[in-house]
């Protein structure tokens, strides 16, 4: 990929609008194009079907009617969700051509993404429209982690509801996101000898949540898509769409389809671990799925913003 062997045949970028960098009149770039690799078929597990229930705490709110005004259907809303979910982080490409090509997010440096899609185990989500401040979250319940609830604030409701040209799609990416947080792994359920893995940045887990929601075409109207180096965000892991570009860029141009799920998939096989089973994976987490730092694929997503506008 982009470490000092030659980097192997990748997927051509597809399905998000990612801009591309001007050709010269032979259609070049100025960098090693790749040949279309992807695969003719994918695996994936079905939607899953939690047990689903709403709570609208107050009837009498104007931004309760706003919600079942914008999502008039919320059992069609969340189960397109959670298809979406199960599109961007539990489809993986065909399986390893042979048994010699290393493909799986196991592997230390791989050819192509692929991966053995494990939904997890939530069984419910609850949705509970009520006063809060901010725009929503999502948390387990007393009963255990396989239960979620997604509190959604009726103040950032009322907000969608009279500034935004579209609030439905505004909610239904609030729903993508938050329910990306009751389906997304970040860590291994048992390791050995109880020890606790390292969590990974913060900002990745919203990043992954945000990924999905770009991915399924409902990025929020104030996210501004980079076009240079300069507007790509401080930090990789900054969260939120600067993360989730910076994804997108890694799924769509730099490593091909199918690799955001194997990066979730890494995170439930060993953890945000470098490849000695030891500390934060900040090198060898990423080195192993994509063969270089995640420092060096930011800049590498910032010379390809710098690129566009050439």
């Amino acid at each position: 990929m982009s470490d000092s062997s030659p980097s192997p045949a990748q997927p051509t970028p597809t399905s998000s609008p990612i801009p591309h960098p001007q050709t010269d009149n032979e259609g070049n770039t100025g960098k090693d194009t790749k040949p279309d690799t992807t695969p003719a078929s994918a695996q994936s597990p079905p939607p899953p079907t939690p047990k689903l229930r709403l709570h609208l705490q107050d009837l009498t709110h104007p931004a309760t009617k706003a919600w079942l005004t914008h999502i008039p259907d919320p059992n069609a809303a969340i189960n397109t969700a959670l298809a979406n979910i199960v599109t961007y982080l539990y489809t993986s490409p065909s399986p390893c051509p042979s048994p010699q090509t290393a493909c799986s997010s196991n592997d230390y440096i791989i050819t192509q993404p692929f991966f053995t899609p494990t939904l997890p185990g939530t069984r419910s989500v609850t949705f509970i429209v009520r006063g809060i401040s901010g725009v929503a979250y999502t948390t387990g319940t007393e009963l255990d982690s396989d239960h979620k609830e997604i509190h959604f604030s009726l103040s950032y409701i009322s907000t969608v509801n009279s500034t935004f040209a579209d609030p439905a799609a505004e909610l239904r990416g609030v729903i993508t996101h938050e329910l990306v947080h009751c389906y997304q792994h970040t860590r291994p359920t048992a390791t050995p000898g109880g020890v606790r893995a390292p969590d990974p940045p913060s900002g990745l887990i919203e990043g992954i949540a945000d990924f999905v929601r770009l991915k399924a075409g409902l990025a929020a109207p104030h996210w501004k898509r980079p076009l240079n180096k300069a507007e790509r965000g401080e930090r990789w892991d900054q969260g939120y769409q600067v993360t989730a570009f910076f994804l997108e860029w890694i799924e769509d141009v730099r490593v091909g389809r199918g690799a955001i799920g194997m990066l979730n998939d890494r995170l439930l096989r060993i953890g945000y671990v470098g490849e000695d089973g030891e500390g934060r994976g900040d090198d060898g987490f990423w080195e192993g799925l994509f063969g270089a730092g995640v420092l060096a694929l930011w800049e590498e997503y910032g010379v390809y913003l710098d690129l566009l506008e050439k």
